[in-house]
Formats: C-alpha cells, sequence, structure tokens
C-alpha cells in the first residue's frame, strides 16, 4: 500500500494525523515551478564540483553538500515551510524549549548506485526517549521512482521495538513528482533506493531535531557568520544561533543573537539568566517573590 499523498493546500492537521499512524507522508506542489528552477540553478555548480562521498552507508556514487541553507535563498525558504514548522511544533516542541536545523544536505544519488542498508535516524542519539526526538523532511528535485532510487520506507515502525527489523514486504517507495516533499519521523526505518536509471536522483533533507540535542550537522563551522547575519531571525534561531533555555548555547552570558543586532543598539556584557518560566517562577518565590538580580 503507498503513503499517503496529501495536496499542499491540505491543513496541517492532516499530515500530522498521516505521521502518527504511517510514520511517513508525501504532500505534492510544495514547490512552485519558479522556485524549482531557482532552486536547480543554485545546486547545478555544487554538484559539479562535489566528489563522490567514500563510505558504505552515504554510498560511492552518491554526491552530497551540506548546510544548504547557507548556500540557497530558495532552502531557506523551504527550512521555514510553515506546514513542515506545524509538523515540528506537534511533535517536538512539547519536548524542548525550541527545536533547531539538525542539517540542511543535498543527496544526488548517482547511476549504479546500490540501495542503502534499512535505518533509523534517531540512534545517532545514544539514548531512546519515548517520544520523537527528531524529523526529516525530504524536498524532491526530480520525481522519485522506484527506478531511479525513491527512499524506502518502513510504514508504521515508529510504533516497533526498537529491535525490529522489517521484511521486504514491509517496506514501500516513496514515489514522488518533483516539488514534493516526504516527511518521516527520526525512529522510521527508511533508506535510499538503487539507482538503476542513467541520470542522478536529486533531493534536499532538511532535518529539524530537539534544541538540547547536538546537531548532526556543526551549523556553527557550516554557515558563516556573515551568511547567517542575513538570515530572517526565525532562521537564525532555527540554525541554533540562540539559548535554548535553561541557558544552553549562551555565548558570554549573552544570547548569540546579539551578534546580528545593529552596531548601534546598546549590548550589554553581564551574564544573562536565560531560564523557563516556571524556573523562573521558583527562583522569584525562594528570593521573596522579588525578581532579583543576582551576582
Amino acid at each position: 500500500m503507498p503513503l499517503q499523498t496529501l495536496s499542499y493546500e491540505t491543513n496541517p492537521a492532516s499530515v500530522i494525523a498521516a505521521l502518527e499512524g504511517d510514520g511517513a507522508v508525501i504532500v505534492q506542489n510544495a514547490l512552485p515551478k519558479d522556485r524549482l528552477e531557482r532552486l536547480n540553478d543554485d545546486i547545478t555548480p555544487l554538484l559539479a564540483t562535489t566528489e563522490n562521498c567514500q563510505g558504505i552507508f552515504h554510498g560511492f556514487q552518491t554526491k552530497r553538500v551540506g548546510g544548504m541553507i547557507g548556500k540557497s535563498l530558495v532552502c531557506q525558504d523551504m527550512a521555514l515551510d510553515p506546514i513542515a514548522l506545524a509538523v515540528m511544533d506537534h511533535f517536538l516542541q512539547p519536548h524542548c524549549d525550541c527545536y533547531q536545523i539538525n542539517l540542511s544536505q543535498l543527496i544526488a544519488i548517482g547511476p549504479n548506485e546500490r540501495q542503502q542498508i534499512i535505518h533509523a535516524d534517531d540512534p545517532m542519539f545514544p539514548h531512546h526517549f519515548p517520544f520523537e526526538i527528531m524529523i526529516n523532511v525530504m524536498w524532491t528535485l526530480d520525481d522519485f521512482t522506484n527506478e531511479n532510487g525513491a527512499t524506502h520506507i518502513a510504514p508504521g515502525s515508529h510504533h516497533w521495538p526498537r529491535d525490529r527489523q522489517p521484511t521486504d514486504h514491509e517496506i514501500i517507495q516513496a514515489q514522488a513528482p518533483k516539488g514534493s516533499f516526504l516527511i518521516w519521523l527520526g525512529s522510521v526505518r527508511h533508506g535510499g533506493g538503487a539507482n538503476n536509471t542513467q541520470t542522478p536522483r536529486r533531493g534536499i533533507v532538511i532535518s529539524y531535531s530537539l534544541g538540547w540535542l547536538r546537531q548532526s550537522e556543526n551549523q556553527y563551522l557550516a554557515l558563516p557568520l556573515e551568511t547567517v547575519a542575513a538570515f530572517p531571525e526565525p532562521l537564525q534561531k532555527l540554525a541554533g544561533f540562540t539559548v535554548h533555555k535553561p541557558n544552553l548555547g549562551m555565548l558570554n552570558g549573552q544570547d548569540p543573537l546579539s551578534l546580528f543586532r545593529p552596531s548601534d543598539q546598546p549590548r550589554s556584557s553581564g551574564f544573562r539568566d536565560f531560564m523557563p518560566d516556571h524556573i523562573q517562577d521558583l527562583l522569584n518565590q525562594y528570593y521573596g517573590g522579588h525578581n532579583v538580580m543576582v551576582a
């Protein structure tokens, strides 16, 4: 049975319901033709100067380019897609102060690439949580077909015991036209397909994770500060250039977002408190109900 395929005009609640049931869903018509053309213009020179991967997991006929939100304005818009963020709000936001971009990666599976091993992504974090800690959004830049390596998905595998692997008949391929995106939960078993055609199969995966986890892609080295300075503030925060309460990711006691404020705005050099409301309330109660400054 194929994955549910929804229109981009659908209510985000339908996307969330499909994810809760199957762990994966396809949303069509997410990238209009003009934006897809601009994205192709952005990635063509990148792929031309990128060598094939050299690893059993990543492949030997596949090209990967990281830090895509710093290399394409269209990709920046994709990272802030309202349906994708509604999904993250539902699954990730209840378990962190703010979620973040885990990675943004261009993947071009080349001709004669073999099928990737079926796996889940969240074991990169060596602890099992009773909730989702990361979610992937794969944007299709070409038609994803069975022949060119459409992603293999085991629907419902987010409900399985952690050590269970799917049988062949439990795996389907996520066929989707270009300009779509495929979302799957981090605990879902999946893998890139074999490309048995003569042209690469290209997609951009934007992965999101809880804000207190280490990002798979080191955003602070992948993204030059002058590039991040030009991001809209919501994307600066998503990339991790902010504080996750309490006090994770601060810079000399300040929110890293202050790096991007106009130079004529006043900046403090003193350490600040970055506390969730419930902790701030406890501190206020401890200090007699006054929001006092503590040295």
